[in-house]
């Protein structure tokens, strides 16, 4: 699915692209000096023409945030990430166990992605996948699992909620961090959610370590932005 199809009306695709691109280089998401993929190579990611990347380019190099260097590509510049302020919220892990909503698993079909991540010496399986509600697009993963566990039970973790299967197999957690953030949907969170492109997402990066502190899973997971309701209660 292309950009063209997902644009929100009214809007020139070239702004669109700009705005896709802006909001990765703010979020941290495209690093400083990091080089940009050629137009060409854009303009397939996005589904449009050259030129409509070239507009897109000018409005960026316009705001300072790209540079371009003759002969060599366009880098992203040095940019200001505001920090965000962080609310830190306890709460009991059978909440992150809990899961009493009937959610169906979508696994992805994109291969290209199907390679393991190895950190401090330990293999991490690499999952991506759709959680559905009702048939409906409820959140995006994409996730890593300490690959011997999830060599006990593929086929459990392929199809089912994978803190449930812990659960279920008996794996004693010790500890879990969620961060939350709001962030635009880009291209594949549009398509993979049915949202449109630069609509409001929740993205949550997810951590979870068992009984003897060692990490076991961890990754990000999209929500669309009316999935979600915090609520924090402050005592005095």
């Amino acid at each position: 699915m292309s950009l063209q199809t997902m644009r929100r009306a009214n809007v020139p695709l070239h702004v669109e692209v700009a705005s896709l691109l802006r909001s990765r280089i703010l979020s941290g998401d495209l690093k400083s000096g990091e080089r940009l993929p050629s137009l060409a190579e854009l303009a397939k990611v996005f589904g449009v023409t050259s030129l409509t990347v070239r507009q897109a380019m000018n409005t960026l190099d316009d705001e300072g945030l790209i540079e371009r260097a003759s002969g060599r590509g366009t880098f992203v510049k040095e940019v200001e990430i505001k920090p965000r302020r962080v609310f830190s919220v306890k709460s009991d892990l059978s909440q992150l166990l809990g899961g009493d909503m009937p959610l169906e698993v979508v696994l992805s079909t994109d291969t290209s992605f199907d390679e393991d991540v190895v950190i401090d010496g330990v293999a991490f399986k690499r999952l991506k996948r759709r959680h559905e509600l009702g048939g409906q697009p409820f959140c995006m993963l994409d996730v890593h699992l300490r690959k011997d566990i999830y060599q006990d039970a593929p086929e459990k973790f392929d199809r089912e909620l994978i803190v449930s299967a812990f659960k279920e197999l008996g794996i004693a957690l010790g500890s879990a961090t969620q961060t939350v953030a709001l962030a635009s949907a880009d291209l594949e969170m549009a398509e993979g959610l049915q949202v449109e492109v630069n609509s409001p997402v929740f993205k949550v990066v997810r951590k979870v370590k068992d009984d003897a502190d060692r990490l076991i899973y961890f990754g990000d997971l999209i929500y669309p932005g009316d999935a979600l309701e915090f609520r924090i209660d402050f005592l005095a």
